[in-house]
């Protein structure tokens, strides 16, 4: 399988040689193929820098058709037997086990019927876990080239990092227990829904949960494109400080607008556990960047041990670069078009990126925040919403859900 990044693009040797290693892994390793197929939505063409355009779409597009094919209904009345112990037919009222509503490389959705009510019943694809399960014994592979990118990196922490947050992604059970506790935390916030778990037909390969009503946020825009961007905003960036999690898969799929309005919540399941201390010390970050104080900024880096202070500095002035037109210009419309900018500015810089990046000291945690706001970004950007999106995320870091 072929990378997302030309071979002959001239990169620094350290990433280059990175780069080389995550293609050997992601060639044997069937797992990889998922990953990347799950890119499909995030990762649009219009995004990236045109040096990478053509690349990542035939990657995304080629791994997306070798992975999400639709399983066959006796795969499906199987798979479902065996978790519940029992044929689907003595459990639900009804279920289309012909007609998927969606194919996913790594899970697959048909619209069944509980009680009278429609529900939504979802399976991991079978052997997926245990294949992920066998492949993760690759990403020892990547340490060494990974070290000398990153030479101030714990390698082995992150390593197992990804490795448990994977198996977690994996886990539908798992992801119930997360939606509950989403949907307990958001249950006085107008304007949001998350669809409703059923816990005894919930098992570690098989989810069921509400069924709600309207079209997603992939389907087509909203018509009040800035109130949505504030509702994620606010349920993403908030649930730190809301519930003690990073939701870290903002995604268009899982985002349904509500028939009467609103927004509703389908897969919120992948997060991590994050301590109140470290949600403080991100907002001081945020605060320094917000007032455009490099020196402030710099020193709440060092204070939770990213960078030293002068390497905080440096990173300052970079982000400034790359991100100060979305998010220190006050009000900014946030579309394709803005975030291909910020990618543009960012890989400009690369060489001097990897030299802070080179002196960082991430705990394994930060990976969890910084995909949410990549995806959420991402999620946001088809909305073309304008907003001041740094005072918007500090306040909702700041009041959580409240």
């Amino acid at each position: 399988m072929r990378g997302l990044v030309p071979r002959d693009l001239r990169l620094p040797s350290a990433l280059a040689t990175l780069l080389d290693a995550g293609r050997s892994v992601a060639s044997e390793a069937p797992s990889a193929r998922v990953t990347m197929a799950r890119l499909d939505g995030l990762v649009r063409p219009e995004l990236l820098p045109a040096v990478l355009r053509d690349e990542v779409a035939a990657s995304i597009e080629r791994t997306l058709g070798a992975t999400a094919r639709p399983l066959g209904a006796g795969d499906v009345e199987k798979a479902l037997r065996s978790a519940w112990g029992e044929q689907p037919s003595a459990v639900l009222d009804d279920i289309d086990l012909e007609s998927p509503v969606a194919v996913r490389p790594h899970a697959q959705t048909h619209r069944g019927v509980l009680d009278g009510s429609p529900v939504a019943v979802k399976l991991v694809r079978p052997r997926m876990a245990a294949t992920a399960r066998a492949d993760l014994v690759l990403l020892d592979a990547l340490a060494r080239p990974l070290g000398a990118a990153f030479p101030a990196l714990a390698v082995g922490p992150v390593l197992s990092e990804v490795r448990e947050r994977i198996l977690d992604e994996l886990d539908l059970e798992h992801e119930g227990d997360i939606q509950r506790r989403v949907a307990r935390g958001l249950r006085r916030m107008d304007g949001v829904e998350v669809a409703r778990i059923e816990g005894e037909l919930t098992t570690h390969d098989v989810h069921v949960s509400q069924w709600l009503e309207g079209p997603t946020l992939a389907d087509g825009a909203p018509d009040d494109p800035g109130l949505v961007a504030q509702m994620l905003v606010r349920v993403f960036v908030g649930a730190p400080r809301a519930i003690g999690l990073v939701l870290a898969n903002p995604r268009p799929n899982d985002v349904v607008l509500l028939w009467g309005g609103g927004i509703g919540l389908i897969g919120p399941g992948a997060a991590r556990a994050v301590a109140r201390e470290r949600v403080d010390q991100w907002m001081a970050t945020l605060e320094a960047l917000q007032s455009r104080d490099a020196d402030a900024f710099g020193a709440a880096l060092a204070a939770f041990g990213l960078v030293p202070v002068d390497a905080g500095r440096e990173a300052y002035a970079h982000v400034e670069a790359v991100l100060g037109p979305l998010l220190l210009s006050g009000p900014a419309r946030l579309d394709d078009a803005a975030l291909a900018a910020a990618g543009g500015a960012a890989f400009d810089r690369l060489g001097a990126l990897m030299d802070v990046a080179a002196r960082a000291t991430p705990d394994p945690a930060d990976l969890w925040p910084l995909r949410m706001l990549a995806q959420l970004a991402a999620t946001l950007a088809p909305l073309g919403a304008t907003e001041d999106w740094l005072a918007l995320g500090l306040e909702a870091l700041r009041e959580g859900w409240g």
